[in-house]
Formats: structure tokens, C-alpha cells, sequence
């Protein structure tokens, strides 16, 4: 009899926190918000993310640098980058007027053609790209040639000084960090 009184004790109090968490997580998250006004959470100025092959042959029409974001299901923080940053309505404006945002999942067996070849996103990222961690974004010119990966999660305002950067050719004339002070040096001289 004690036994079955511990259990229920053990399955009602994990029962409560699950019902905590599920609440906490709805608050925190918006998610009564959102059902109340579903309109705040959608936004005007939606990304449209591109196949690999696809994007590239966009970004080639189009004369626009290629961002390439690799990810997989299970990585908390591309889901964090994928709200957080690619959310963001400066990262989308940037990226709809002068990307090609391609997204490839790093453990998908998918087919994409590659200089004529069929290979899975999987041997993409892992062999052509080395994508090893999540989330790793690449930025290729227009060509297809790759310029840079970016390692990790990054935040909306930063990743906004890169995408910046990278899409006024900057990497060919100077620095990131000479890039940064530059624009530092750029908003101290407005305050003035």
C-alpha cells in the first residue's frame, strides 16, 4: 500500500510539473498571445528559403550573394536562430533585398544537383562544406564561390553587421574588426 501511495505522490507531482511547464512555456513563448491576436506574431515581410541547387541558380539570375544555412532537427540553437534571428524583420529585409537564402538540413538524404551530380544535402554539408556543428551558415558570391562560413548561433544586431558586410563585398577591401570600428567611428561622428 505504501508503495502505490509513493507512486501516486511521484506521478501527480511530475503530472503538476508538466502542467507548469506547459503553461510557463505558453507565456513565455506568446503562445496565448498568439491566439488572441494572431496577426502580432505574423509578419509582412516573410523569408522564402530556397533548395540549394535552386538558390543557386537564383542568386546567378539575380546577381545577389547566397547564404546558406546549415541545420538539423534536433539543434536547439538553430530552432533559437531560426525565431530569434531569421525572425527578426532587419535580417529578413536584408536578406529578401540582397540574399538568396538557401537552408540545407545536414542529415537529410534529399537529392541536390551539384555541378551536375545528384548527392544527398547530408554529403553537401559534410563534404563540400564541412559543416560539422549547428547552426553553420555559409555566404558564397554570386558565382557560387564560397566566401566565409559564420560557426554557431549569432544574435539578430550582430548578424545584421555581417550580412552587412558580406553583401557590400567588404571581406575584399578590409577586415571585420576594421569593418566594426569603421561603423563605430560612423555612429560616434552622428552623435556630434
Amino acid at each position: 500500500m505504501k508503495k502505490s501511495k509513493n507512486f501516486f505522490f511521484i506521478l501527480t507531482f511530475l503530472f503538476s510539473i508538466g502542467i507548469f511547464c506547459h503553461l510557463s512555456s505558453k507565456s513565455v513563448l506568446g503562445g496565448d498571445e498568439e491566439k488572441k491576436n494572431p496577426s502580432s506574431t505574423k509578419s509582412a515581410n516573410t523569408l522564402t528559403w530556397y533548395k540549394y541547387d535552386e538558390g543557386l541558380a537564383k542568386a546567378k539570375k539575380e546577381k545577389k550573394h547566397i547564404l546558406v544555412a546549415f541545420y538539423t532537427n534536433w539543434c536547439g540553437w538553430c530552432k533559437r536562430m531560426d525565431k530569434n534571428t531569421y525572425g527578426d524583420e532587419g535580417v529578413k529585409k536584408v536578406l529578401n533585398k540582397d540574399y538568396v537564402p538557401i537552408k540545407v538540413n545536414a542529415e537529410s538524404k534529399e537529392k541536390v544537383e551539384v555541378n551536375g551530380k545528384k548527392i544527398t544535402e547530408t554529403e553537401l554539408a559534410r563534404e563540400l562544406y564541412k559543416a560539422r556543428s549547428y547552426p553553420t551558415t555559409w555566404f558564397l558570391k554570386q558565382s557560387g564561390e564560397k566566401i566565409a562560413p559564420y560557426l554557431g548561433y549569432v544574435d539578430a544586431q550582430n548578424f545584421l553587421k555581417v550580412l552587412n558586410y558580406m553583401k557590400d563585398d567588404l571581406y575584399d577591401k578590409m577586415s571585420f574588426d576594421e569593418y566594426l570600428k569603421n561603423q563605430d567611428k560612423k555612429k560616434d561622428s552622428e552623435k556630434k
